[in-house]
């Protein structure tokens, strides 16, 4: 009877465990309906007299969307897109104020680019706008960063050929890793990290397409260098290249080699790895970059039989050489001239070196100049094609040492 009983009860004890747990589980009262919400797709901020800055946002037009267009936003039946802005004394206060202008709750979830004005990354005070998008519970931290040529209000009137709109063209340009692709997030880790120095993508606008002065979109065309959170330089896409390989983050690039004047060959790599060494002997900070690439051969513009094993060495230098000048270039323009960490030497002398690290941190700008870069290269190449001889080429022509 007992045992009867106390099974009783235990039943009891499930049943109102699952009543109370069901209670927790009817969650939608945080719920935004569509048909409620202005849905931002972009965002501009540009700065403005004193210190006031300009935020533009690109609203997403529903109506446009369901009835059916695709395609960018020049194509016929109206825009997909509205663009406002407004004028405050940072992003929060500007977007109170963008919200007086909409009949919907604005939202930032999807957001996928937020566009820095060249003004006010020159400027300085980057880093107080972007504490609204890692503050808001509603912006992303994944969300991409650049910095445009000019304002960057005018990158949102953009109409892409391709994409429905300008935030989404961006975004699919970062994720090629064309070049550096920088969040949110990444951009506040390296503000607050061990240098302070930051890289954000440079854009541009593009010219517009033949025939349709209305269809354009801005492509990357470097990197914008940042101490602190103030831009001090930039960079061009080849040094671009260079800076992404010591900081080994180099994806997409293809690289050619000229083996004689007028002929060259083109590479596609494949395996790229770089490891950054630091040493510090008799009060001399020295760092070795070891860089490893494995690429495929994509074209033979020679005539160069490159299935010789002689020949294959003879390319493989060359690439070496090409990258090596490619990593010089930008050691060059942003190490000596900019005097800017931007390659993580200081992370790397961090880890391996706390101790002497911490002597140093506060003035490694006094530092950085004095410490000594060394190189070494290993390429190989994997896969020289599918032919055996240049497209186009008497075999007797081909040279095969």
């Amino acid at each position: 009877m007992k045992l009867f009983r106390s099974q009783n009860i235990t039943k009891l004890y499930l049943v109102l465990l699952l009543l109370s747990v069901s209670f927790l589980l009817t969650g939608c009262w945080d719920r935004r309906e569509v048909n409620e919400t202005a849905l931002i797709l972009g965002a501009a901020i540009d700065k403005e007299k004193g210190k006031n800055i300009r935020l533009t946002i690109q609203i997403l037009i529903p109506r446009a969307v369901s009835s059916g267009q695709q395609g960018g936003g020049g194509g016929g039946g109206g825009p997909q897109v509205l663009v406002r802005s407004a004028i405050g004394e940072n992003m929060a206060d500007a977007a109170s104020k963008l919200q007086t202008e909409f009949p919907r709750k604005i939202f930032w979830g999807h957001c996928k680019a937020y566009i820095i004005g060249e003004k006010l990354a020159k400027a300085g005070g980057v880093h107080e706008q972007i504490d609204f998008l890692l503050r808001h519970p509603e912006p992303r931290e994944r969300a991409y960063l650049y910095v445009s040529v000019g304002k960057a209000a005018n990158i949102l009137e953009l109409k892409p050929p391709l994409e429905l709109y300008v935030g989404d063209a961006l975004r699919k340009l970062a994720e090629m890793r064309i070049g550096t692709s920088i969040t949110v997030k990444d951009f506040e880790q390296m503000l607050t990290g061990d240098t302070g120095a930051a890289l954000l993508p440079l854009i541009k606008k593009l010219p517009p397409l033949t025939g349709n002065k209305q269809e354009t979109i801005a492509n990357i065309i470097g990197t914008a260098i940042f101490k602190k959170d103030k831009m001090v330089g930039q960079i061009d896409i080849r040094v671009t290249r260079g800076l992404l390989w010591l900081r080994n983050e180099v994806e997409v690039t293809a690289v050619t080699v000229n083996p004689k004047k007028g002929e060259s060959i083109s590479l596609d790599p494949i395996r790229e790895k770089t490891k950054l060494i630091p040493t510090i002997k008799n009060g001399k900070w020295k760092i070795l970059a070891k860089v490893k690439s494995e690429g495929t051969i994509v074209q033979n513009g020679s005539h160069l039989d490159i299935m010789s094993p002689i020949i294959t060495k003879r390319i493989e230098k060359d690439l070496e050489k090409d990258i090596k000048q490619r990593l010089n270039l930008s050691l060059k323009q942003v190490k000596k001239e900019m005097n800017i960490d931007a390659f993580g030497f200081g992370d790397a002398f961090h880890r391996k070196y706390p101790k002497e690290w911490e002597k140093v941190k506060d003035h490694w700008d006094k530092i950085l100049p004095q410490v000594d870069v060394k190189i070494a290269i290993k390429t190989r190449i994997r896969r020289p094609g599918l032919s055996t001889s240049p497209a186009g080429v008497p075999e007797n022509e081909v040279e095969k040492k």
